[in-house]
């Protein structure tokens, strides 16, 4: 069996995203809550068996480690290429509840990532979701119930999950590009607008305003995270732009516009 590993950071549909309360409180606009999404071990364990099959991947430990007096357990997500097993290892504490299953189940999502398995998640930052202090009726996403801590108060509030943004859902064969395509978009702009530009750190801001101004925000580094019709946007924009300087978005590097 041929294992694509780039299968494994694919982006999961929204239903096998959950999400949970990263921060709650009162603030000056009332009630909020802020959540992250997580990919669960469930979900990570079907990815491995539909791309690596069942019998080409496995779990190595748990093992609890001492850390400066604290336990945290360390668990290795193991695949079979070329008859070779091949581990990549990391960590997390023990949660609050269910201490050793949620340990494991923090390990083996860190582990997942190491392999790529919803690595991308971690470029979505906090997100507001949908709260009330009434219970939600219909509506299509599910009103979860939660408690504010003690020091808000303790009152029950629900929240609804927000949208995932397009880029981190799953995109048809066609959607997609590769890092050489990206590549070439990099070039492409270098060579219009940034032509003389030496650092590194200028170039890559100077490209992330130009995307963000021609195809809005995300994590353009990874070329997983970015969509055909993104590409094209920026792309048409080098192609049409006549002068290559302008102090606006998509011209980073000041000079009159054209």
């Amino acid at each position: 069996m041929t294992i694509d590993l780039k299968q494994l950071a694919v982006p999961f549909p929204s239903e096998d995203v959950e999400w949970r309360v990263s921060r709650s409180g009162n603030g000056p606009k009332g009630l909020f809550a802020l959540v992250l999404a997580y990919i669960t071990a469930r979900a990570i364990q079907q990815r491995l068996d539909d791309v690596c099959g069942p019998e080409n991947w496995r779990v190595e430990g748990p093992q609890i480690l001492d850390i400066n007096g604290k336990s945290a357990f360390a668990v290795g997500i193991s695949i079979r290429l070329n008859d070779e097993w091949l581990t990549k290892w990391d960590v997390a504490e023990p949660t609050n509840i269910e201490p050793a299953k949620g340990g494991f189940s923090g390990a083996m999502k860190r582990a997942g990532a190491q392999w790529g398995i919803g690595r991308y998640l971690y470029h979505l930052d906090e997100t507001f979701a949908e709260v009330s202090d009434q219970p939600g009726v219909g509506g299509g996403r599910v009103w979860n119930y939660a408690r504010l801590s003690e020091k808000h108060g303790g009152a029950v509030y629900y929240w609804k999950a927000p949208g995932l943004p397009g880029w981190a859902l799953p995109k048809e064969p066609e959607h997609e590009i590769s890092i050489v395509e990206l590549n070439a978009l990099k070039r492409a702009w270098k060579d219009k607008f940034a032509a003389d530009a030496k650092s590194p750190k200028d170039l890559r801001e100077g490209f992330a305003r130009f995307v963000a101004g021609v195809a809005g925000e995300f994590p353009i580094s990874d070329h997983t995270t970015w969509t055909r019709d993104a590409m094209d946007r920026c792309m048409k924009r080098i192609e049409e732009t006549t002068a290559a300087a302008g102090p606006d978005s998509d011209v980073p590097f000041g000079g009159p516009a054209s």
